[in-house]
């Protein structure tokens, strides 16, 4: 990932996003912002997602099972309680039923720790993708593990897990996915 276009990500997400740090100072932000765009500098396109979680009817899904189905997952951080999350997921279910048939999977990952606003948010929003939670909410296994810090957030990953892209939402990641898969084509 490129440096100019993380730094573009990390911006978005702190102005338009939902996170549990809303107190910390710009200066705290920003040496954080520092060290990610230098993690990813250092390990560009190396991470491989991996992990195994609940669905909403308390089925173990393995992560690693769902990518070997599609050409490219996207894995989408949010909870019912996030408005930008919820304003953004009409994007997501557009980009899904026009892509899931030319090899786009879509894993859903919520930070939600009420299972029923989580499965009526599911339901409401028509997210019709196999959909995870531990209902930990912002200490959810998968976001701790990958250092999500705000929501909605996006990781795009191939068929074996290795992340291609993060952070996109709307046309951005409707391009990124279309790009993708016709590259695969």
């Amino acid at each position: 990932m490129k440096k100019s276009h993380l730094s573009v990500i990390i911006t978005l997400l702190l102005f338009v996003s939902c996170h549990p740090n809303k107190d910390k100072s710009t200066d705290t932000i920003q040496k954080e912002k520092a060290a990610t765009e230098q993690k990813a500098d250092d390990n560009d396109n190396s991470i491989k997602i991996s992990f195994t979680m609940n669905d909403v009817n308390g089925k173990q899904v393995s992560v690693s099972d769902v990518f070997a189905e599609h050409q490219i997952t996207v894995i989408d951080f949010w909870a019912s309680w996030c408005g930008p999350c919820r304003a953004e997921m009409p994007n997501l279910v557009k980009t899904y039923n026009k892509y899931k048939d030319k090899g786009l999977g879509i894993i859903g990952v919520s930070l939600d720790e009420d299972k029923a606003e989580w499965t009526k948010a599911i339901e409401t929003m028509d997210m019709t993708w196999i959909q995870l939670s531990d209902l930990q909410g912002w200490n959810n296994s998968a976001a701790q593990m990958y250092g999500i810090q705000a929501i909605p957030f996006t990781i795009i990953v191939d068929n074996t897990g290795r992340v291609i892209d993060a952070g996109l939402r709307g046309e951005q990641l409707e391009s990124a996915i279309a790009k993708y898969l016709n590259n695969q084509n």
